[in-house]
């Protein structure tokens, strides 16, 4: 899946992005964490503390269908917000 011509990604959207154009129909990734610690920059005040989210469980992506990326448009950072 991986392919060695693209830049690599700038951000966490970035990455968002690519990966979601990558997935097609009946495709499930899944994630677990064990006291993962993310600190989230502020983007209204860079020189504020940076938010702390603690992550335990999982997390699940799931795409349904024979080919659900083909009826919507290519995600991007921006329209991810």
């Amino acid at each position: 899946m991986a392919d060695s011509s693209q830049q690599p990604a700038a951000n966490w959207a970035d990455t968002a992005a690519a990966l979601l154009s990558k997935l097609s129909g009946s495709v499930e990734l899944s994630f677990t964490f064990d006291q993962m610690e993310l600190q989230v920059p502020n983007s209204q005040n860079v020189n504020a503390v940076p938010a702390t989210w603690r992550l335990n469980g999982s997390l699940r992506i799931r795409t349904r269908g024979e080919n659900p990326s083909a009826a919507l448009p290519q995600a991007t950072p921006s329209s991810l917000g």
